[in-house]
């Protein structure tokens, strides 16, 4: 939201948007209230909860791929079964995760999949709906849903299977009483910085993705479209669990995916005959002209 009201001044020197940062829209119950296991997604950042700095800094390879409309389509028509269409979130996820389950192979018995989940299309309740119209509020409105799924299932099941977890998994975290009780929870445990359990990377493997294709992003500050833009953000060093972002390429139809993964994962994704994910290039972006030069 910064990005595309900085690119409409920069142009034109005015804010057609109006933008929202009434707090008020999330207040803790009075008294807060959440389910008893619900601290159980949260581990405090702190060092005796996590993974040593080495083993995290030499366990990850940094990737960037863009995945082609056409195959987005492939992959959302294969997972899609008995009328029930998957979006191209499901149907990407459900390929990921079988090719995540492959590599954990025997290693572990059980990997997870993680998908942090935007509030604002979601929520029911009148006055979340009317602070969430046209995209204006500003804030933080995401909750991360989380499967975990034996090796062997995952690896045997069709992909209208996966991507039928997938979307269970994200419906059934994404509702209001779950956001509810996120703002109860964190208003009780503010005075400690906390992150999701699934990410420290103790337990069975998981693998965390975060999709920003749906969100508009206007990039043109008065000099032409972005060729690239991604997201950044803090670098929690210790954290080791995969990350995957997604976010939709700037004038086309396609995605553009940084990951952060095991180079096991990242092998097996750069050798898989279907090449979903393929290397970004400059030539692929337009660049190429550039780089000659």
């Amino acid at each position: 939201m910064i990005a595309s009201a900085w690119s409409e001044v920069a142009r034109s020197g005015t804010l057609s948007a109006a933008v929202n940062h009434d707090r008020s829209v999330f207040r803790p119950r009075a008294p807060p209230s959440y389910s008893p296991s619900f601290g159980e997604q949260f581990s405090p950042l702190e060092g005796e909860h996590l993974v040593n700095a080495l083993t995290t800094q030499c366990s990850f390879v940094e990737r960037t791929y863009y995945v082609e409309a056409r195959d987005l389509e492939t992959l959302r028509s294969q997972a899609s079964q008995d009328g029930v269409v998957a979006t191209r979130l499901e149907a990407v996820s459900a390929y990921l995760w079988k090719a995540f389950a492959a590599v954990v192979g025997a290693s572990d018995e059980s990997c997870r999949m993680g998908w942090w989940v935007n509030g604002r299309p979601r929520l029911a309740a009148p006055r979340y709906k009317a602070a969430m119209r046209e995209r204006e509020y500003i804030g933080n409105v995401t909750t991360l849903a989380v499967a975990e799924a034996r090796v062997e299932d995952t690896r045997r099941l069709p992909l209208p299977d996966i991507a039928s977890t997938v979307r269970e998994t994200i419906r059934s975290t994404a509702t209001d009483e779950h956001f509810q009780q996120q703002v109860d929870w964190v208003e009780e445990h503010r005075a400690t910085k906390y992150v999701e359990t699934a990410c420290v990377g103790l337990g069975s493997p998981a693998v965390t993705v975060t999709s920003f294709a749906t969100f508009s992003l206007d990039t043109d500050f008065g000099f032409g479209r972005a060729a690239l833009t991604m997201p950044t953000g803090e670098d929690c060093g210790r954290l080791c669990s995969g990350f995957v972002q997604i976010i939709a390429r700037p004038g086309g139809d396609g995605w553009l995916v940084d990951m952060y993964v095991w180079p096991r994962l990242a092998a097996a994704l750069d050798s898989d005959e279907c090449r979903i994910f393929k290397p970004l290039t400059a030539e692929f972006l337009g660049l190429g002209h550039y780089r000659r030069l």
